[in-house]
């Protein structure tokens, strides 16, 4: 890799629509061009294979690593012994081909940022860093110092997370 590829998160508490702006963006992204990743965050545990498969008999056995591939697609289960992974070692072996990732979740790491809120009345927030934080909510009078804008404003969230891109 030889340059560091962009990570915007998009965060707030649960069922705020982070999937659905997520899910939104993507191919407003790939329309101008840009390969993107996405990585979710899923606490504290996430089923992705089932039993009666293969894969599922190999990492029930003890595989340490499982994948499947087809032509179109690839999906690899590592066991990661209770400590999950930063989003840099994620992204170091998987997402060195993509101009940006977007994730939803990891809200402690220390990347540029998307917060969203339901009801702007609550929104607080101890980074006052107004170029790595974005703020989307119902309403767009926060009185907040951090940009904020409402929920379908897809115009500037996506200037926001191009300005992350290009640098």
């Amino acid at each position: 890799m030889s340059k560091d590829t962009p990570v915007v998160l998009i965060i707030g508490k649960q069922n705020v629509g982070k999937t659905t702006l997520i899910k939104l963006i993507i191919p407003r992204l790939k329309k101008k061009g840009y390969r993107v990743g996405t990585i979710k965050y899923n606490i504290p545990y996430f089923e992705i294979d089932y039993e009666g498969k293969d894969t599922y008999t190999y990492y029930l056995a003890g595989a340490d690593v499982v994948s499947i591939s087809s032509p179109e697609k690839l999906a690899i289960i590592k066991r990661v012994n209770r400590r999950p992974p930063s989003i840099k070692d994620i992204m170091k072996h998987n997402y060195c081909d993509v101009d940006v990732v977007l994730v939803e979740g990891y809200k402690k790491w220390r990347y540029p940022y998307i917060e969203i809120y339901n009801d702007h009345r609550h929104m607080e927030s101890a980074d006052k860093e107004r170029k790595n934080h974005l703020k989307i909510a119902s309403e767009t009078k926060t009185g907040s110092p951090i940009p904020t804008f409402k929920k379908n404003d897809l115009k500037n969230v996506l200037k926001f997370i191009e300005s992350k891109m290009n640098g």
